[in-house]
């Protein structure tokens, strides 16, 4: 069960204390899911580091990847960005990103 070999491309979940905060679960059918279990409404929790949703998963030769950002505080409602991540499946290990989850910079 679960994307293989995890999410394709782990987004950044903040520091180790916000981290803590997510949860992941691997679902039957190759999909698997990260998402924030407890919010803080505080803007400057977490260096006011906003929160991220994603599903990963693979339905048949193309794997899909979104990552929905959102903003922190009073913004929380706010989309930062979404992203979608398509590629085949076959090759999906040969092009993993290896940048430990940093956010790409816009």
């Amino acid at each position: 069960p679960g994307a293989q070999g995890g999410l394709f491309d782990p987004p950044p979940v903040g520091g180790e204390e916000q981290g803590k905060q997510y949860m992941k679960l691997d679902l039957e059918g190759g999909a698997t899911v990260l998402f924030p279990h407890k919010i803080d409404q505080d803007p400057e929790a977490h260096g006011g580091n906003g929160w991220v949703q994603t599903i990963d998963w693979c339905p048949g030769r193309l794997r899909y990847q979104a990552d929905k950002k959102i903003k922190a505080g009073k913004e929380l409602r706010v989309l930062k960005t979404l992203e979608l991540t398509e590629i085949q499946a076959a090759d999906s290990n040969k092009w993993r990103p290896n940048d430990s989850g940093t956010d790409m910079r816009q």
